[in-house]
């Protein structure tokens, strides 16, 4: 009978949970709703509750289990598991979170920084399964990142690194949350997208198809901007275009860096399919240097809004499955 390692994906809304065993195949996912009153306790106790429903469905025996792993937003202490603060759960301050759950489980735990835990659910089981270096770039509320090299999660020396939302694509430009100018984030995530869109409406009074969308939702999306633009709708194509254009820059920087196999692009933006894939391929393309061929591919991730689980899962079996029958490849060049 296979082992497994159980993943959870913590977040402000939901909580997901699934299991990954020794070969890596991955089981159905499931999410309970995240307590959002009361502090840590009420949250914990369900992250509890769902586990032990995952090791049930699994049908295997409780020596079978090798671990749980929990991918979380932060910011984290990983080195001791706590979760310093959550500005989207009250209460969540100082919290203990991977010794809370091991205790209580009775089994060992692990800790990981969400984005980073999504990169690594496409590593071994989505788009980078084929790959020993990976980046992946998830474009949704702001643009998380998280690097893989050799089956190791690449945190730098502080424990901020691989933080590639934040690179600068226009100096001086757009003020960051971040403190910085010009981040990546502020180009192209979904978020931006549409925010930018609007307020060039509102303020310039430009002419677009997507005015008559504002006025009547009052907010646009970058579903709205898409269909406009493959309508032929010029302000929608102009906005495309630039945001395609910094993510291109962003990936010819990540290239020049790291020299990944491959660039994972994730989250709401890439529903889009080709219509973001070609734009952004065709700009790095113009932007990369002439000195050799290259050979990093940008790819859409593959396992969607499972990508946590799974890669909390792996992180567990990587931490605490042992080196001749842990889940996780070495893989080569």
């Amino acid at each position: 009978m296979s082992r497994i390692c159980v993943g959870v994906d913590f977040g402000g809304t939901s909580i997901k949970f699934g299991t990954v065993d020794d070969s890596n195949r991955r089981s159905e996912t499931f999410q309970l709703d995240t307590p959002r009153d009361d502090g840590a306790e009420p949250v914990i106790a369900q992250i509890v509750r769902g586990v032990e429903r995952s090791i049930a469905e699994a049908g295997v025996s409780r020596e079978k289990v090798i671990g749980v792993g929990i991918g979380s937003p932060g910011p984290l202490d990983l080195g001791k598991g706590v979760i310093i603060s959550l500005p989207n759960v009250p209460g969540m301050e100082n919290v203990p979170l991977r010794d809370e759950v091991a205790k209580r489980v009775d089994l060992p735990t692990t800790l990981e920084n969400d984005a980073n835990a999504a990169a690594y659910g496409e590593f071994i089981a989505g788009a980078g399964r084929d790959t020993y270096e990976m980046v992946m770039l998830t474009l949704g509320t702001g643009v998380g990142s998280g690097v893989v090299h050799g089956g190791e999660i690449i945190h730098g020396a502080h424990g901020i690194g691989g933080e590639a939302g934040h690179l600068i694509v226009d100096p001086g430009g757009r003020p960051c949350g971040c403190g910085q100018r010009g981040c990546v984030e502020q180009y192209c995530s979904a978020t931006f997208l549409a925010r930018y869109t609007a307020e060039r409406i509102r303020k310039q009074g430009e002419a677009t198809s997507l005015a008559e969308v504002l006025d009547a939702n009052g907010r646009l999306t970058a579903k709205d901007i898409l269909e406009a633009r493959n309508a032929g709708d010029a302000l929608a194509e102009e906005v495309w275009e630039e945001c395609c254009f910094h993510l291109a820059i962003a990936c010819v920087s990540i290239c020049r860096l790291l020299d990944p196999d491959c660039i994972v692009l994730a989250g709401g933006l890439t529903n889009a399919g080709e219509d973001l894939l070609e734009p952004v391929r065709r700009h790095a393309s113009e932007q990369n240097w002439t000195l050799c061929e290259q050979k990093t591919e940008i790819r859409i991730a593959t396992l969607g809004a499972d990508a946590g689980a799974v890669g909390a899962a792996g992180v567990a079996w990587r931490v605490l499955g042992d080196s001749t029958n842990g889940a996780v490849r070495t893989g080569e060049c």
